[in-house]
């Protein structure tokens, strides 16, 4: 069973270590502007210590009692009751076994009770992320090209209860 937990000091060892020995542009990818390169634990605990006077929630995703990846709530929006998902890593270990459409639907469900619409952004070349999102109910809300010259999908879900 996968859980959505509070992403603690503790779990930062294991982002750096999914991130040992790959390049600033996956760490671009992923994290946006939100870490530099190379991405350090430091960086990390400060985030999550920033977080209580911030617009973003910090999460774990953890699958039989081991932590196997990280996603955010950034971006929140109260009055208009959005926020988007960002920063979203699965150990690269795990990747392609589902746990990445059963995590965001975990996160999505655990945002709805707060927002009625959530997005996220996605690279056209990221191809199993966008399977997965749309999976997950994702709709293409509309593209932009960024200043390194990818092109961003941003994808968004709208709560049915609201």
């Amino acid at each position: 069973m996968l859980k959505i937990l509070p992403l603690e000091k503790a779990d930062a060892v294991c982002i750096v270590k999914w991130n040992d020995k790959k390049t600033s542009d996956f760490l671009l990818q992923w994290a946006g502007s939100g870490y530099e390169y190379p991405i350090s634990e430091k960086q990390i605990i400060d985030r999550i210590e920033a977080m209580t006077s911030s617009n973003y929630k910090l999460y774990k995703i953890v699958h039989e009692n081991k932590m196997i990846g990280t996603i955010e709530i950034i971006n929140i929006d109260t009055e208009n009751k959005t926020a988007k998902i960002g920063r979203y890593l699965l150990n690269p270990e795990l990747t392609g076994r589902g746990y990445g459409s059963k995590a965001l639907e975990e996160l999505v469900s655990i945002a709805f009770n707060d927002f009625k619409k959530v997005w996220l952004s996605v690279f056209d070349f990221n191809k199993s992320a966008i399977r997965c999102y749309e999976k997950v109910g994702f709709k293409i809300a509309n593209q932009e090209v960024r200043d390194n010259g990818w092109i961003a999908i941003n994808m968004e879900i709208t709560n049915p209860a609201i």
